[in-house]
């Protein structure tokens, strides 16, 4: 019988077997890039936990968490973010995946982590390993030009624009505010200033009053002057005011780029900005997921009236199994395990309901459970819809 033992790695053992999987799976080869590099990268990162499952010694399969805390229906909790899941393709399909998942999800839970996030290679993998998809971030296209309206117009305000290395302070700490009104929103336990170092972007700080209104996060690509264009990773604001400075600063970019293309959360609709900007919307690559790591410790988020109970059904984490009880109090919800159950919820039922991501009428046609219509009424007013927006990418 083949020895198959799963350990868990840490300091110089977990970065060589990071860099022996992960770079054949997640980098263009040969060559394997620079290991050194690899390594300073992979050091600026805090936080690890590492699981390896080993078949006669060598590493074939691996994955890895960060921590980070995740606004949820106006609750900040610690949550896990899974990454450099990645299993040598000499032993594929062979389940080493999944049991190193399980074995990382209850480390994280061991840890204090009641939920987890990850960016899928493939949705349906970890769909069935109980995570939910969140919608996708969106690209709007627009050329700067159609903003010259906006150029010549008094805000009341001003745009300061830095380094994000030499901003990073002012850039975190207003992320971490906008943490606190932005549901799915996930930072980084350990900000990455190292990261903002090796690769430079500039930050648009939008100011009202002295106060920071909106960031941006951009460079300007391409090789022709004049035809550059303004790819902006974040586009954060607190009200209008801020939103428009941000796009004032875009419009003055006018004989430069020639395009603009801005990530933003899934609720925005920049083709409600301004008359005539013919923005071309688009979508991310890649949607991010989540999922319930820990029913018991998602209490104390923010839910409408009501209460019910179910029996969890989550065979890749046992201590989720039973019935449980879920109850609004002082608009807080509450969590208990026992009692009779209302009906039977997965793992991604309960998941899709707590990130607000589907009405309860989908679950039985998705497979998620069996919910009555009654039933559905109720969880509908306790879980009103509301759409993630995770921001941290990893």
């Amino acid at each position: 019988m083949t020895d198959t033992p799963i350990r868990q790695l840490t300091g110089d053992d977990m970065l060589e077997t990071l860099f022996a999987l992960g770079t054949y799976a997640f980098h263009a080869t040969p060559p394997y890039p620079d290991k050194a590099e690899f390594f300073e990268r992979a050091r600026g990162r805090e936080g690890w936990t590492y699981f390896a499952l080993f078949r006669d010694g060598r590493p074939m399969a691996g994955a890895a968490s960060v921590p980070l805390t995740q606004q949820v229906r106006g609750a900040i909790y610690p949550i896990a973010g899974v990454l450099a899941v990645v299993t040598d393709p000499a032993a594929r399909r062979q389940g080493y995946s999944r049991q190193v998942l399980a074995r990382l999800m209850a480390a994280d839970r061991e840890n204090g982590r009641p939920l987890s996030c990850l960016y899928p290679f493939r949705e349906s993998f970890y769909e069935r390993l109980g995570y939910i998809t969140f919608p996708l971030a969106r690209i709007a296209r627009f050329s700067p030009l159609s903003l010259a309206p906006l150029v010549k117009r008094d805000l009341g305000g001003q745009v300061e624009r830095v380094l994000l290395a030499d901003g990073y302070d002012v850039y975190h700490s207003y992320v971490l505010r906008l943490q606190q009104r932005t549901h799915g929103m996930a930072v980084f336990d350990f900000p990455d200033r190292a990261g903002a170092v090796r690769n430079p972007l500039w930050l648009a700080l939008a100011q009202v009053n002295g106060e920071p209104a909106g960031v941006m996060l951009y460079q300007l690509t391409g090789q022709d002057i004049g035809q550059f264009k303004l790819e902006a990773r974040q586009f954060y604001y607190d009200s209008s005011q801020g939103r428009y400075l941000l796009l004032q600063w875009i419009g003055r970019h006018a004989d430069q780029a020639g395009e603009a293309a801005i990530s933003l959360a899934p609720f925005e609709w920049p083709e409600t900005w301004l008359a005539d900007i013919k923005v071309n919307i688009g979508s991310a690559e890649r949607a991010a997921m989540g999922r319930v790591l820990d029913v018991a410790g998602i209490g104390g988020m923010h839910t409408g009236p009501g209460r019910f109970s179910a029996r969890i059904l989550d065979p890749l984490c046992p201590w989720n199994e039973g019935v449980w009880q879920f109850e609004t109090a002082g608009g807080e919800l509450h969590v208990s395990p026992g009692g009779r159950a209302g009906c039977d919820l997965t793992i991604q039922g309960l998941s899709a309901l707590v990130y607000g991501t589907h009405d309860p009428n989908d679950l039985p046609l998705r497979g998620w459970g069996n919910p009555t219509a009654e039933l559905q009424a109720e969880l509908r007013a306790l879980f009103p819809p509301r759409v993630p927006y995770v921001h941290e990418v990893f």
